[in-house]
């Protein structure tokens, strides 16, 4: 995956659940940058990239309903989840979802 993650999907919404945040991964990840989530030895290396890009665009300045739908799918305890968390909750999903694909 590039240093710099770039999108040309701009959500209208945050994805409430989980199969909707994969779908939407699924959609405007190239095969490339799967492979790359697959093989990482830790999520970490997205945190500036991808996990960026879903902090501001699912967490930040969505309501705090679609906020707690998408926390309570990931397991992070709202109110008190910290965007960082949740995004990397939703990346470590991803990949185990990927991995199970690829089976």
């Amino acid at each position: 995956m590039k240093k710099r993650f770039e999108s040309k999907v701009k959500p209208d919404k945050c994805p409430k659940t989980k199969k909707e945040c994969f779908a939407q991964l699924d959609e405007m990840l190239s095969e490339a940058d799967k492979q790359a989530i697959i093989e990482a030895k830790d999520i970490i290396e997205f945190h500036f990239t991808l996990g960026l890009w879903i902090r501001n665009n699912w967490l930040y300045d969505h309501s705090e309903e679609e906020l707690e739908a998408l926390s309570k799918a990931f397991g992070v305890d709202m109110p008190f989840f910290e965007a960082d968390e949740l995004s990397s909750a939703i990346l470590e999903a991803y990949k185990k979802h990927l991995k199970r694909k690829r089976m």
